[in-house]
This record gives structure tokens, sequence and C-alpha cells, in this order.
């Protein structure tokens, strides 16, 4: 269900909180994609970056919230990534589904309310978890 990128960002947000960098740097991503997902968690304020501190590691990061109040929805939002269920436009949306637009709209609020409800925390972050390597940019 969860793409690279975002197994990667779970991985950082993981090392970041324990301070303990060998989760993501097991994954050998580039320096560019470490970059990119620093660069979407920090303007989400997911983290913050440490005063004087260069914005292309992790380790010059801290979390913008408590660990367990990160929720899967706020990282699927930050990278982009994630289900989607609805069209750009509401109104082709509803052309093209009539009726069953409200359905579907009915599927992606529900969807959006649970994985609000998924805390980082609750995720097993772990050699299982991760399976694949990140492929590089």
């Amino acid at each position: 269900m969860l793409t690279l990128r975002t197994k990667l960002a779970l991985a950082v947000l993981h090392d970041i909180q324990y301070k303990d960098y060998q989760l993501s740097t097991s994954l050998n991503p580039s320096p560019s994609e470490i970059t990119y997902l620093l660069q979407r968690l920090s303007k989400e304020h997911l983290i913050t970056l440490i005063e004087n501190q260069p914005d292309n590691h992790p380790e010059s990061y801290r979390l913008a919230c408590a660990y367990h109040q990160i929720n899967l929805l706020s990282i699927l939002e930050a990278l982009g990534e994630g289900v989607y269920f609805n069209r750009p436009s509401d109104e082709k949306f509803y052309s093209c589904y009539g009726t069953t637009a409200r359905k579907l709209g009915i599927v992606n609020q529900m969807t959006r309310l649970y994985l609000m409800e998924i805390s980082i925390a609750e995720l097993p972050v772990s050699e299982c978890f991760i399976e694949n390597s990140i492929p590089h940019i």
C-alpha cells in the first residue's frame, strides 16, 4: 500500500525521533531523495530545522510535534503520495460518475478519517516493513 518514498519518509521520521540514523541509511537513498523528503516534511511542519545546521541531513532536524501525533495522512499529503479517489475537478468527477460520485466522496472522506487516526508510532518500522531499497533519483 505504501510507496518506497513513503516508507523512506517513515524511516527518516523514525530516525529523527530516536536519533538513530541507521534505518533510513540502510535503504541506500540518494542524497537528492533525502533532501527532497526533508524539504517536503519541513514545508508541511512535520519536522523543524535545528538552528545553524545544514538542511540536507536528517540529523539537522527535530520533530515539530510528538512522534505519536504524526499520522499517516499528514505524511502522505506532505509527500503527495497515497491513494486518491477524487478527480482533480469536482465538476468533471460528478459529470463522469453521476449519482455514484456521492458514494465515492463518502469513501474518500472515510479513508481520510481513518488515515488521520493512524499514528506513525503504531506502524512497524523494521526490516519487514521496509522490504525494498529506494531507487536513486
